[in-house]
């Protein structure tokens, strides 16, 4: 029994660690008047367009950086990720995902996936370095423990482009979506605006025998251009936090945006792959 549990712990923690930094990014839908980001999923999930997708596809669509380029606004900060499942049993499974992200006053950002612990068994992901440099027109992913890099053109800044926004009173497949304010409030020093939005699928709509109610909470910070703060609850699934902590405002070393040395880099231009 606790060989299979372990055995799956691993395997969640590499799926984990797939979505979120090896996955094709998740579309983000255009922001609304006042510049804030629409949804962060292109399609949404079984819920339907502008809600997200249930579990793993939720964490990986907030802890990337969106696709649009932000000047003026460096930081650096550790995200955080914590989902807790609670089955039928009583049985609680848990896991926590960190990262360390950093965004200069150019535009650059750079992630770096640090580690992933699934349940009581602490799993550690391959390390990964991820860096976009809209200036230069590239993006990098480094391979650290094989010294292996993976250069590839940075898209169109008009490359992707999500659905139209929902309003916060139409319907989904599965219920009547609600999307309220809840003000502003300061987290790890920075101003941030929150909206709620709550989905609840009706009585028997999917064999239930009850309505079910799943919200998901977002802070975003105007000044960062950047979410601070999520929480998605839902009973099928459980509850995800992602958080950035302890932001710094100041601006990073130039260096972490740039590729090192030693490093085989493979290009990727245009479908044809050339390794120097």
């Amino acid at each position: 029994m606790k060989s299979s549990r372990r055995g799956l712990a691993i395997a969640i923690g590499c799926w984990l660690v797939w979505l979120i930094c090896v996955a094709q990014p998740v579309a983000q839908q255009p922001p609304d008047h006042q510049g804030r980001p629409g949804p962060p999923f292109g399609r949404g999930g079984p819920e339907g367009p502008g809600f997200p997708e249930p579990g793993f596809r939720f964490i990986s669509s907030e802890m990337r950086f969106g696709g649009k380029v932000v000047k003026g606004a460096p930081y650096s900060a550790e995200v955080i990720t914590e989902s807790t499942q609670t089955l039928s049993d009583g049985t609680k499974l848990s896991w926590r995902a960190t990262a360390l992200v950093y965004r200069d006053s150019e535009g650059r950002t750079r992630r770096e996936q640090s580690s992933t612990a699934a349940g009581p068994f602490a799993t550690e992901a391959p390390r990964m370095i991820f860096i976009n440099d809209p200036v230069a027109g590239f993006s990098y992913t480094l391979f650290p423990d094989s010294m292996m890099a993976r250069k590839l053109p940075l898209p169109s800044p008009n490359a992707r482009r999500g659905p139209p926004q929902a309003s916060s009173h139409d319907r989904s497949s599965l219920g009547e979506l609600k999307t309220e304010a809840l003000g502003k409030q300061m987290i790890e020093g920075i101003e941030a605006e929150g909206t709620r939005t709550t989905i609840t699928i009706p009585e028997n709509k999917i064999g239930n025998d009850r309505p079910i109610e799943i919200v998901h909470e977002r802070w975003y910070s105007p000044e960062l251009q950047t979410i601070v703060l999520s929480k998605h609850r839902d009973p099928r699934w459980g509850e995800t936090v992602f958080r950035l902590s302890g932001i710094n405002r100041s601006e990073p070393d130039r260096a972490l945006f740039e590729l090192p040395s030693g490093y085989t880099v493979r290009e990727e231009r245009r479908g044809k792959r050339e390794e120097r």
